[in-house]
């Protein structure tokens, strides 16, 4: 019986990933883009409405406000920064607000990036052991921040820190009576090689990052633990430059003492087409491919192959195994100077799918 109680209780721990997940994936979407082209206006606003569906949070209806503007007028080589917030509420009780913004200045040789937010995550995990095999439901309250600053040290390569802070409040469904509080306080290292030729959609150039981050005991972290990350982007422009071919490579990598909250998930940008968190580890690897087709001017849409795999998973089956994805999608031109779109994807996992609403490109 203890044994039990002892193997619920860890499991629980990773109730908190996805509610951190979650947090994640709509900053990196709303994150996405790189130097380039500048807008003409000094400020210019979008209000964008959106619906959405997800197999666990269910239907999902929101706001994303959206402003883009110049610094300096002076300055006319730093890409145009970016404002906004978002907000949504789903038919299971779900809610998640928040706030971020981009910016780039002094003549492009300094970026930063802020967000903040909060929110009420109803969701599950999934458990594949002796004894229990099934999807555990879960509430997570969190409340989060994260900063980043980097400095162009030659021409396309960047420099910095960042520094992220979460607080969870997690408690299980089911009557188990299992409530944790938990801080995610984290610092660390970014390196950049940029040389795409637009912010918000490019068409030609490479995209690559180095980020490490430290959850340090003097930061008040249980679990002492440090996570390296590597991505690498290629864009190749096609039929006169209407077209973009876009492949990604994703490599993910705890060491030390990785706790549960802490392990990398398979979906969203790395891959779409697993919606309910089930394949998640210390370690991730993920490959894809994005053909970004542009038939009309405001109008146009993608398709996507992708692959990825998880090591030292919780559930032991799920280690190494390949899991593929495939999708579509459509892009609708909201930010005609810089070729910002919005849009939709759906996409197919193995024994999943995900609808994906998007402000900017996946990757």
């Amino acid at each position: 019986m203890q044994q039990i109680k002892t193997k619920k209780y860890r499991y629980f721990l990773l109730v908190l990933i996805f509610s951190f997940t979650i947090k994640v994936s709509l900053a990196q979407g709303l994150f996405s883009g790189s130097a380039g082209e500048r807008s003409e206006k000094n400020f210019s606003f979008k209000p964008i409405p959106f619906i959405n569906y997800d197999r666990s949070i269910g239907f999902m209806a929101g706001f994303v406000p959206i402003a883009m503007y110049n610094l300096s007028k002076k300055d006319t080589i730093s890409p145009s920064s970016i404002s906004g917030a978002f907000g949504m509420y789903s038919t299971s009780k779900t809610w998640f607000a928040m706030v971020f913004s981009k910016f780039y200045f002094h003549e492009d040789r300094y970026r930063a990036v802020f967000a903040a937010g909060t929110g009420n995550v109803n969701f599950q995990f999934f458990i594949d052991h002796p004894g229990y095999e099934g999807y555990v439901k879960y509430n997570t309250v969190l409340d989060f921040v994260k900063l980043e600053f980097q400095r162009r040290v030659f021409k396309g390569f960047y420099a910095g820190v960042n520094y992220s802070y979460a607080k969870l409040i997690t408690e299980f469904g089911d009557s188990t009576g299992i409530e944790q509080e938990v801080y995610l306080n984290g610092w660390g290292l970014i390196f950049s090689y940029d040389r795409r030729d637009n912010v918000y959609y490019p068409r030609k150039g490479l995209f690559t990052n180095l980020k490490y981050t430290s959850f340090p005991e003097a930061f008040g972290n249980e679990f002492v633990s440090q996570k390296i990350e590597l991505d690498y982007n290629h864009y190749f422009s096609i039929r006169k430059k209407h077209d973009v071919i876009a492949a990604r490579f994703y490599g993910g990598f705890g060491i030390g003492e990785v706790s549960f909250n802490q392990q990398f998930v398979v979906g969203n940008t790395d891959i779409r087409g697993y919606s309910e968190g089930k394949y998640r580890g210390d370690q991730v690897l993920a490959i894809q491919g994005e053909y970004r087709w542009n038939p009309w001017k405001k109008i146009g849409f993608i398709a996507y192959l992708g692959f990825a795999t998880v090591f030292n998973s919780i559930n032991e089956d799920d280690n190494g195994k390949i899991l593929p994805a495939a999708g579509t999608g459509f892009r609708y031109l909201v930010f005609p100077k810089n070729h910002m779109n919005v849009g939709m994807d759906v996409a197919v996992g193995e024994g999943d799918w995900g609808l994906y609403f998007r402000i900017g490109e996946s990757f």
